[in-house]
């Protein structure tokens, strides 16, 4: 049975595009008071029109969209301390950011390590210690953290995109265990191909490289399903994992293609 999310306020890290798009969406239409947050200001807030218009009828349903890089801790600090100005707890967080750069650890730029380690695992390590606080002052709460079926099955040149997603899979575990007493449960949700706007910048050269590779390997045809899944179908099933009944928790949930 769906809930009614009126009363909940709910943190969506990575909200502009893709899966955490549709997972805003997705709470603002069942009455969830929504912060969105992203990098880059003016694409974030052309998602929170689009996303305003599918608001509910009735209390809450509102979204709230405040520009922030999750890996710059600072910026992480000002968005939640705005959050908690404003509203004075939370309810849910929702770390569904992700990026990947297709490269060999010897050809890997600082640039390329440091955005995808940060995005992928130290973003939700910033957001979560600044959402413990919020989700302490409504009495507890979920936080549901989004990995990647590359972590089951490796793709040569994703090295550093598996690396990150794996410390965030055993940060989740770790935050499971920590953050009970304080009934905040915390689920890893594994997410299988999705049609999303998840890109990774290659030149033509490096991109038939990390094909080749990935042909070679075989573990694009690994990869359950050869369709890709639409990232509304994987919003409601993040939905769903933060919404059981207090008695009950969802430590892992693996989501992917049946097709």
């Amino acid at each position: 049975m769906e809930q009614d999310l009126s009363s909940r306020i709910a943190v969506v890290v990575g909200a502009s595009a893709g899966i955490g798009k549709a997972t805003a969406t997705e709470l603002v239409r069942r009455g969830a008071t929504v912060v969105a947050l992203a990098r880059g200001e003016e694409r974030l807030e052309k998602a929170v029109t689009e996303i305003a218009g599918t608001r509910a009828d009735g209390p809450g349903s509102e979204i709230t969209g405040i520009p922030c890089d999750a890996a710059d801790p600072a910026a992480v600090r000002d968005a939640f301390a705005r959050i908690g100005e404003r509203f004075g707890r939370i309810d849910m967080l929702f770390n569904v950011l992700g990026t990947a750069r297709a490269t060999r650890i010897a050809d890997a730029t600082d640039e390329e390590i440091a955005t995808v380690i940060g995005t992928n695992l130290v973003a939700p390590v910033y957001t979560t210690r600044s959402a413990v606080p919020l989700l302490r002052a409504a009495g507890g709460g979920d936080i549901v953290n989004v990995s990647s079926e590359i972590t089951l099955d490796l793709f040569p040149y994703l090295t550093l995109y598996g690396t990150a997603k794996a410390g965030l899979e055993m940060f989740t575990k770790a935050m499971t265990k920590e953050l009970k007493p304080e009934g905040i449960r915390v689920t890893l949700f594994i997410a299988g191909r999705t049609r999303t706007e998840f890109a990774m910048p290659m030149s033509p050269e490096r991109a038939a490289e990390a094909r080749a590779a990935w042909d070679e390997d075989g573990c694009m045809r690994r990869v359950a399903g050869a369709a890709k899944m639409e990232p509304e179908w994987v919003a409601e099933a993040i939905v769903f994992a933060a919404t059981r009944p207090r008695g009950q928790m969802i430590d892992v949930m693996q989501v992917r293609s049946f097709s």
